[in-house]
């Protein structure tokens, strides 16, 4: 009975630990969000880091050159979208108008859906007729300005990313401070020096995961890039650069760029042929990219079940919004390099594993054993 006691006791503390946990990153977002970040940015730099040390220069001008660099691509990538975005706020209402007119005629396939809403709508007027009052006031609540709070959020995001920069460049000269703060957890020197040989391992392994993977994804943007501009949609190197950045969000990225991509082509173009190619070649590019050609250059290599990314982009979407979708993927990919190399997270490894398919484990053995039955059957 008392150890059933202690253990109930240890799981309530563990599951109020990690409740506390979870208020303590929603709540405290403008702390933790830019810690997070600079601590992702720091691990994907680790290669090019060494790389830079072992060329002979010095570890803080090693760690000035890679943040300016990070910076300069930064500022051109900004560069090349401020007109593309300027435009887009400058006209919203007139693209937002225009989109529901071109959208009106679907409406006749929705004929019953649009009764229906006309029935509501009249009920909506009855009773809005029944409560009204002269005597009640309406209050109208206006929102700011939409291009009020665009330079409020740009103001917001370039704060971040200046404050996740400036982490990343502590975390990349205090490297060693920092890992001794990683082998805290534990207390005698050979498992100090374990874990610090795991955390190296993962430092590798993560960095070179996701330098291929924003390489592929550089040349995935330079592609649809380059297919829209032979479709003579508007603007391809801006969309180009939106599809490289949306594909570092699983699943979620694509599909917001196939919708907005898919609404542009509404908007600009007026037959079936021209509104619907560029989002059905942008999504054959991204098939071919995420079923060729990134399994040819990453292996499975840290390859994660597709189940636990949408779990995660469910979580990390809700807890931080939008930079939370963009976290999602490489915590978990952390998560699955250090589960890798820890044997006391064997039940976390397989959990987040994509499983192999029976057939093809087997076909290797089967094989073997059709050609042993031909030997003897020879023999």
């Amino acid at each position: 009975m008392l150890t059933f006691n202690s253990l109930l006791f240890r799981s309530l503390a563990t599951l109020s630990l990690l409740i506390a946990l979870v208020a303590a990153l929603y709540f405290a977002r403008a702390v933790f969000l830019p810690i997070t970040m600079g601590l992702l940015v720091a691990l994907v730099l680790h290669l090019p880091m060494n790389a830079l040390a072992r060329a002979g220069l010095p570890k803080i001008l090693a760690v000035v050159v890679l943040i300016a660099v990070v910076a300069a691509v930064l500022a051109l990538i900004f560069a090349l979208m401020f007109g593309p975005v300027e435009t887009i706020f400058d006209t919203w209402p007139q693209i937002v108008s225009e989109l529901r007119a071109k959208l009106s005629h679907l409406r006749l396939t929705f004929a019953a859906a649009e009764q229906a809403g006309d029935a509501v709508a009249k009920i909506a007027d009855d009773v809005k007729d029944m409560v009204n009052d002269p005597e009640v006031q309406e209050v109208v609540v206006r929102e700011p300005n939409f291009l009020a709070r665009a330079a409020t959020s740009f103001a917001d995001v370039f704060t971040g990313i200046v404050v996740t920069l400036t982490i990343s460049a502590f975390v990349l000269v205090m490297r060693r401070p920092f890992l001794t703060l990683a082998t805290m957890p534990f207390s005698t020197t050979g498992t100090k020096l374990h874990a610090a040989r795991i955390w190296k391992s993962v430092e590798g392994e993560v960095s070179h995961f996701f330098l291929v993977t924003s390489l592929i994804n550089a040349g995935l943007g330079t592609i649809v890039g380059l297919a829209l501009w032979a479709l003579d949609v508007p603007m391809p190197y801006a969309w180009g650069i939106g599809v490289a950045l949306l594909n570092y969000i699983l699943f979620v990225g694509p599909a917001i760029g196939t919708a907005a991509l898919f609404a542009a082509s509404i908007i600009t173009f007026d037959t079936p042929f021209q509104i619907f190619a560029p989002p059905l070649t942008y999504l054959a590019i991204n098939f071919l990219e995420a079923n060729f050609v990134t399994p040819h250059f990453l292996g499975r290599r840290l390859q994660v079940a597709p189940l636990t990314i949408v779990l995660s982009l469910l979580f990390w979407g809700w807890l931080w919004g939008f930079a939370g979708l963009v976290i999602a993927v490489p915590a978990l990919v952390v998560l699955k390099a250090v589960s890798d190399k820890a044997a006391p997270l064997a039940d976390l490894r397989r959990l987040l594993t994509p499983r192999r398919q029976p057939g093809r484990a087997m076909q290797p053995q089967l094989f073997q054993r059709v050609v042993g039955m031909e030997t003897r059957s020879n023999s």
